[in-house]
């Protein structure tokens, strides 16, 4: 005896061909679109990074640029200030060396070495500001009277002393002024401030 449905096996065969047919391809596609959707996920967030990166980059680069033009304008403002100080220097210089032989003059050759007055210029010519501290009184020796004593028989002349304290003080001073400038520009940090011998 065959039961009914037998005779008609291709008809359930065919039904289960189709059933699992649908059944693959309703997984096919859920698993395509599962797929795609993911792979929009993933694309998305490496764009959304890449976004990111670029912007922080953008950022760095901005702050870079603004760093770079601020230490600029450091320098230069260091370097009009140098200019100007080196200014101030050489006008001093020429007063200094207008001043020399009126100086050596006024002491007169009553001294055996600088007067009172070519050594107040000595010490303003190497930068000391309080030029008349720790200055001895005029002493012309044991003359009665100080044009009486007697010229130095040797040694360096009050004009070739003053010349060189006015160009060593300049220098002195040129030299502290670029030291001042290099340290405005470069600051120490704490720890090089701290850091000593």
């Amino acid at each position: 005896m065959t039961l009914p449905f037998a005779k008609h096996r291709w008809v359930w065969l065919l039904g289960m061909v189709t059933l699992t047919a649908g059944v693959f391809t309703a997984g096919y596609r859920w698993a395509e679109r599962s797929y795609l959707a993911d792979s929009a996920r993933l694309q998305a967030n490496y764009a959304q990074q890449q976004r990111q990166q670029a912007e922080a980059q953008a950022e760095a680069l901005a702050n870079a640029l603004r760093d770079k033009q601020q230490m600029e304008e450091q320098a230069y403002r260091v370097g009009v200030a140098l200019l100007h100080a080196r200014a101030d220097l050489a006008r001093s210089q020429a007063q200094l060396s207008r001043r020399i032989s009126h100086v050596v003059q006024q002491d007169g050759a009553r001294f055996t070495g600088l007067g009172p007055d070519s050594l107040r210029l000595y010490r303003a010519a190497l930068g000391y500001t309080s030029v008349n501290e720790y200055l001895p009184a005029a002493d012309p020796g044991i003359a009665v009277q100080a044009d009486q004593t007697a010229a130095p028989a040797g040694g360096l002349p009050p004009l070739a002393l003053l010349y060189h304290a006015a160009d060593y003080g300049q220098w002195c001073q040129q030299l502290e002024q670029q030291l001042d400038a290099w340290q405005a520009l470069f600051p120490p940090t704490q720890g090089e401030a701290h850091a000593g011998p």
